[in-house]
């Protein structure tokens, strides 16, 4: 198997009061080309930490991550930016779709701060969201699309660089039930055609099942559920 991303021995602590909190605990994960990972615990149990440390955003108190063959644990930050742009997608409750953009452009932008013409990136956006389904929807402006369209134009955003991993924090908790459930289903589909890596945080046990691997956090340490 392709190890996309290691994870050794982590640790994250933070400070109650004067009294360390230990969040993540010795924690070992292996992740590899094409699993679809779920992640669950309640809120306050770390499983969002343990996604931001994953995806860069966020740094451990002790222990080694691995991503892509590469050592991010003590990477400077603006080399960790870069590679963010390049290895990792993420896709969160909230879309964060930049108002003043169209959706081919926010789609588009990953591309372009990469360094792509804007020709080239659009087109490139364009057969996203066709693939996607939304293509009807390129030129208009996020406030003028739907909370379902919204989230695919983010789907879109973050698949855009063809990342080593996907990183979906409550992905569908900002949509209706019915639209959550088309979301979820177009997850497969891509985890499918493309063969793209997933790994999903979420609260909801109904969300976490359609994972193929499932943990969840308790006290501190990973736990691989049975399915």
């Amino acid at each position: 198997m392709n190890a996309i991303i290691q994870v050794k021995k982590l640790c994250k602590s933070y400070l109650s009061g004067t009294v360390p909190l230990r969040v993540l605990n010795d924690i070992d994960l292996t992740i590899n080309q094409g699993d679809f990972i779920s992640l669950m615990g309640p809120s306050g149990s770390g499983k969002s930490t343990f996604l931001n440390i994953i995806g860069t955003m966020d740094s451990p108190n002790s222990g080694e991550i691995w991503i892509a063959g590469k050592q991010v644990t003590h990477m400077p930050e603006n080399q960790l930016a870069n590679f963010r742009l390049k290895h990792i997608g993420f896709i969160f409750q909230f879309h964060y779709l930049l108002p003043e953009f169209t959706v081919e452009e926010n789609v588009a932008m990953p591309l372009m701060i990469g360094g792509l013409h804007k020709h080239e990136a659009i087109v490139k956006s364009r057969e996203m969201l066709d693939y996607l389904g939304v293509i009807e929807r390129a030129h208009h402006f996020p406030a003028e699309i739907s909370g379902g369209e919204k989230q695919r134009a983010v789907i879109g955003r973050a698949l855009i660089n063809s990342p080593d991993i996907l990183l979906a924090d409550e992905p569908t908790g900002n949509l209706d039930k019915e639209t959550g459930e088309r979301v979820l289903e177009l997850f497969k589909t891509i985890q499918k055609d493309l063969n793209q890596t997933f790994f999903l945080v979420t609260h909801d046990e109904s969300i976490a099942d359609i994972a193929k691997i499932n943990y969840k956090i308790d006290n501190g340490k990973l736990i691989k559920q049975s399915k």
